[in-house]
């Protein structure tokens, strides 16, 4: 291995291939929202219902009691995210691998998952309105065990959405939430995680399980697991995924830019209970 004792005539290899790490990504888009894309950004409103006429039981000669539906408009914007990473024009004509592949490919991760924050806990003030924002409180822990949920919780969250709802819905929670999930039993000594099988998703109680970094861990008066219909949720992409590569903009320094931006926004169009919160106890 020493070069002066004859290491210097041992030819070295390069691997033509670039091994790319693994990161935590955003779930969202695997819960089935709702998804509008469109080729322009102007505001999108949606009509929703908020509540339905009531019928009363009414006597003979009694005027009926007028009881009328209720509206509301739920609107979507188009927020920018953006990614810019320039390299020296060597590098990309010099390069052994497909290095503008890979800057294409963590550019739309790095969007994805800026984007995938804010459709979780975003708080609709210059950003998306995430599902944790409008998304009703299903259920609160017990005190005295910082914040934690119990088998009978998840139970309590599950039919506290409605039926018309449960159907379709989807549990959400980071990873370590997922794992305490799996050590939770009924009280015949049962465990409620259903692993899936042949490609199948794991399920909670028949329901399929979503994994998200940005859904808060559990603690004191956290909101750290969501249970619904996605399908409420609406997600905007306006224009598409853009990468772009210039040759210009940094010509006197001979570097090469590329440029990552998606525009979109994120609203639960239904907030009349289509996403319930299970939320630790304050105590």
């Amino acid at each position: 291995g020493v070069a002066a004792s004859g290491g210097a005539t041992v030819p070295t290899t390069f691997y033509g291939q670039l091994v790319e790490h693994m990161i935590d990504n955003s779930g969202v888009m695997q819960a089935n929202p709702t998804v509008l894309e469109t080729a322009s950004g102007e505001t999108i409103e949606i009509p929703v219902t908020t509540s339905y006429s009531s019928a009363t039981l009414t006597a003979e000669n009694v005027a009926l009691t007028e009881s009328d539906p209720a509206f509301a408009k739920r609107s979507l914007g188009a927020y920018k995210y953006g990614a810019l990473i320039q390299a020296p024009r060597e590098l990309i004509d010099d390069t052994g691998v497909d290095l503008e592949g890979f800057l294409a490919r963590q550019c739309g991760r790095a969007l994805g998952n800026a984007f995938g924050v804010d459709l979780v806990v975003g708080n609709a003030v210059g950003k998306p309105s995430g599902v944790v924002q409008t998304a009703t409180t299903g259920v609160t822990g017990g005190a005295g065990v910082g914040g934690a949920f119990t088998a009978d919780n998840l139970i309590d969250l599950h039919y506290a959405v409605l039926s018309s709802y449960r159907q379709n819905a989807t549990w959400m929670m980071r990873d370590a939430s997922i794992a305490a999930v799996r050590k939770l039993k009924d009280t015949t000594n049962q465990y409620i995680w259903t692993p899936g099988l042949a490609g199948s998703p794991d399920t909670i109680m028949g329901r399929p399980v979503v994994s998200d970094p940005n859904v808060a861990a559990v603690a004191l008066g956290a909101k750290s697991v969501i249970f619904g219909d996605f399908g409420a949720y609406f997600v905007r992409i306006a224009g598409g995924v853009r990468f772009e590569r210039s040759t210009d903009f940094a010509f006197n320094t001979d570097q090469i830019t590329f440029k990552a931006v998606l525009r979109g926004d994120g609203i639960l169009a239904d907030q009349t209970g289509a996403v319930k919160l299970f939320v630790g106890n304050a105590a």
